[in-house]
């Protein structure tokens, strides 16, 4: 009985120890992920390239003590962002290889984006959780895209870490629907064009519209294969077409404004049109740990919200439109094709 009590005793220790592990890994993601940051403003990707560089050379590329520097190297090369070779010698991975600013699948402006204007935010998370309302906006004293129409560098980051998260969701998007039955495509709130251009290039004899805040169609060029109509989507979609896209777009409003942009979409479809909305979907317990990061980062930043299934059906069912079905693409998002009731 003894020695099943001490037995009992150990294994109880070592699960604890095993949750008290766990919870300081998650604690310490913070600083990784600011390490990080710093490999990517220090563009220590770029300077290595396909070579070997010793501690001292890279401190002589970026301007730091090549000591410190070192510290944040090994650090990072532990958790397989990079790779540490004899001497303090590093060079590029496969991770590591993302961070390269120029790279087809580049993290790049990602990374700076998270760590700049978005981390600051982070530091106002409890009063955010406390009052409801949006962390960046107790930041920054106003709206997140008020501040980035006020601030243009800023909001040109922004756009180039959007076109670079969603390169991987456009690809598997185009690979999962079929877009080739519509003769015409409106893709209502579609930034900077970027999902709409490959769209067009991959289905060439499709005619597409990009409706836009005035700010944003005044700056597209007027060599883009698409028309661009200027508007406002909580105003109306005055954009007649047999598609309508809303791609991330929902994600970054309360239930409220949600509906109104969807019920403007309602207005402008036609009998026989679609509405396919781009989003992630929520799925129960641990199946979404991703998605749900990206849940409290809407609630942080644009106070908005990623959403289950059932409460996408019940937007739906407010704007007189009927889910008909659900296309999972290779990403976490999922293709939801919604028509008129």
């Amino acid at each position: 009985m003894k020695r099943f009590i001490a037995l009992l005793l150990i294994l109880t220790s070592l699960h604890s120890n095993e949750n008290r592990q766990k919870l300081l890994n998650i604690f310490a993601g913070e600083w990784l992920a600011r390490a990080s940051y710093v490999a990517a403003k220090l563009e220590i990707a770029d300077h290595l390239g396909s070579e070997i560089k010793t501690i001292h050379e890279l401190s002589d590329l970026t301007s730091s003590d090549p000591q410190s520097l070192y510290r944040l190297m090994r650090l990072l090369a532990s958790h397989d962002i990079f790779t540490e070779h004899p001497k303090q010698s590093f060079s590029n991975n496969a991770t590591s290889h993302l961070l390269q600013k120029e790279g087809p699948d580049s993290l790049h402006a990602i990374a700076l984006f998270y760590g700049e204007d978005m981390h600051d935010s982070w530091d106002n998370l409890l009063p955010c959780i406390e009052q409801g309302k949006p962390a960046f906006e107790l930041t920054f004293n106003k709206p997140v895209f008020r501040y980035f129409k006020e601030n243009p560098k800023r909001a040109q980051l922004f756009q180039k870490a959007m076109k670079s998260k969603t390169k991987s969701v456009i690809n598997s998007t185009l690979a999962t629907y079929d877009f080739n039955q519509f003769e015409h495509i409106c893709d209502v709130g579609g930034g900077y064009g970027h999902f709409l251009n490959a769209l067009l290039t991959q289905y060439p004899s499709l005619r597409g519209t990009l409706f836009e805040l005035p700010e944003v169609a005044k700056t597209m060029s007027k060599h883009t294969p698409f028309q661009t109509l200027s508007g406002d989507f909580f105003q109306s979609v005055p954009c007649h077409s047999d598609a309508y896209i809303l791609k991330s777009v929902l994600h970054d409003w309360n239930d409220d404004q949600a509906l109104q942009i969807l019920r403007n979409c309602t207005a402008s479809m036609h009998e026989k049109s679609k509405l396919l909305i781009i989003e992630v979907v929520l799925l129960p317990g641990d199946q979404s740990k991703y998605a749900n990061c990206m849940d409290l980062l809407m609630l942080a930043v644009t106070g908005g919200k990623e959403r289950s299934l059932m409460e996408f059906e019940r937007l739906f069912d407010q704007s007189d439109l009927k889910l008909t079905k659900i296309y999972q693409t290779e990403t976490e998002f999922s293709i939801l094709e919604v028509v008129k009731k």
